[in-house]
């Protein structure tokens, strides 16, 4: 249906004066100058400076465009140079600055960017911020109102910086966010996700599962709240070391215990050996293990992620899970330092699968989350969900492991 935005209209009632004006915002000459239109070339879309009331910024429900810069603080002190007034001043959460001003003709310009140096920004260098935005929609969901989809993470709060603590404090705050920061699909998208992969997580620890491996662990707090069923269920968290290191200093500022069968291991998934970092830090290849890869797949090129589970198989006995949530069409990410970088249609990966040598238990589409994990008690849906990503769980096939690895 939409492709992407192709052009905007702003309304005046001084046409000349407008067109001066956009000329040296935009530091370009209309492509198109008529007496009473305007339209200029930004990007992939066009601007159309046209002769009429705009509406009156006052009235609700309008929609609100923003504008992607290189720099928010410039922009927005360069607009208020040239006379534009301030409507909302430069906000920072998720690592994303944005802001608002009148034009002189009463129109609302949104701008939006980057809060830091993207390259700077990579989880190489710094934190994840992605890891930072889904303990934040977790410790969101462990507050909201709706008893059915409230989420269970009362641990998520802790990694959070003041600033998004502060989002948190009471329910006009938590739905401002959801509708303006968050935005409500990718909410019920995470909350989702969170409830999917606890699901699992329990039912292979109820089925006394010997290990587990969380690929790229994040902020997970699923070793800490579900502690007492963990029993002799060796698990390994796997991340970059930005990032864990981050959470073990929180962890330890706060005095959380940390379970004995609980290892902090550290990798980087596109340099480093999968199978030579976990034997080194004492995973066994002949216990049956559940790997759960939540919130990864989609940021790593199809050849990494192709190798990585060509390494589990490798490593894995016969009978071990591996469950991971994946993008099914090309998307745009918000966080341009951790762009989507693969992803597979829902038909063709149960091919590649059983070619590696995984047999697909189960897939969990958006119309089922919805239904399971987004669902009220009066039958309405408290969330939709982002539609493009589908939840999947598969079996290592002893059969496909002794063709491909020549094992005996």
């Amino acid at each position: 249906m939409f492709k992407s935005l192709k052009r905007i209209v702003y309304y005046v009632t001084n046409i000349e004066e407008a067109k001066k004006w956009y000329t040296a915002i935009l530091n370009v000459r209309p492509l198109f100058d008529a007496p009473s239109v305007a339209i200029f070339q930004v990007g992939n879309c066009s601007l159309s400076i046209v002769t009429g009331n705009p509406p009156t910024p006052a009235i609700k429900g309008l929609s609100e465009t923003y504008w992607e810069v290189d720099d928010v603080e410039y922009a927005f002190n360069r607009l208020i140079e040239l006379g534009a007034i301030v409507h909302t001043p430069v906000r920072e959460a998720f690592n994303i600055k944005t802001a608002k001003v009148l034009d002189p003709f009463g129109n609302i310009i949104g701008i939006t960017g980057n809060a830091t140096d993207p390259k700077k920004q990579s989880v190489e260098n710094q934190p994840s911020q992605t890891a930072m935005t889904v303990a934040f929609c977790r410790a969101l969901a462990f507050v909201d109102e709706r008893e059915e989809i409230r989420g269970a993470d009362s641990l998520a709060v802790l990694f959070l910086k003041d600033e998004a603590k502060q989002l948190l404090a009471n329910s006009e705050k938590r739905k401002w966010t959801i509708q303006n920061l968050v935005t409500s699909n990718l909410y019920g998208y995470l909350i989702s996700r969170t409830k999917y992969f606890d699901d699992i997580f329990n039912k292979y620890l109820s089925e006394g599962i010997e290990q587990i491996v969380f690929l790229g662990a994040g902020y997970d707090t699923r070793s800490f709240r579900y502690k007492a069923s963990i029993k002799n269920t060796k698990i390994f968290e796997l991340d970059i070391n930005s990032t864990q290191n981050r959470k073990l200093e929180i962890l330890n500022n706060e005095r959380i215990e940390i379970p004995e069968q609980l290892s902090f291991v550290r990798i980087n998934f596109k340099t480093d050996s999968l199978e030579d970092i976990l034997k080194d830090a004492g995973f066994s290849t002949k216990k049956r293990t559940l790997f759960i890869w939540e919130g990864v797949v989609y940021y790593l090129s199809q050849e990494t992620v192709i190798e990585t589970l060509k390494n589990i198989i490798k490593i894995s006995t016969e009978g071990s899970v591996i469950c991971f949530d994946y993008l099914k069409e090309k998307l745009d990410s918000v966080n341009s330092a951790e762009p989507f970088m693969s992803w597979i249609n829902e038909k063709e990966i149960d091919l590649l699968l059983k070619d590696l040598g995984i047999k697909v238990i189960r897939q969990v589409d958006s119309t089922m989350m919805e239904i399971n994990y987004l669902t009220l008690n009066n039958g309405e849906t408290g969330e939709k969900t982002l539609s493009q990503f589908n939840f999947l769980e598969g079996e290592i096939s002893s059969f496909c492991r002794k063709k491909r690895f020549n094992y005996q």
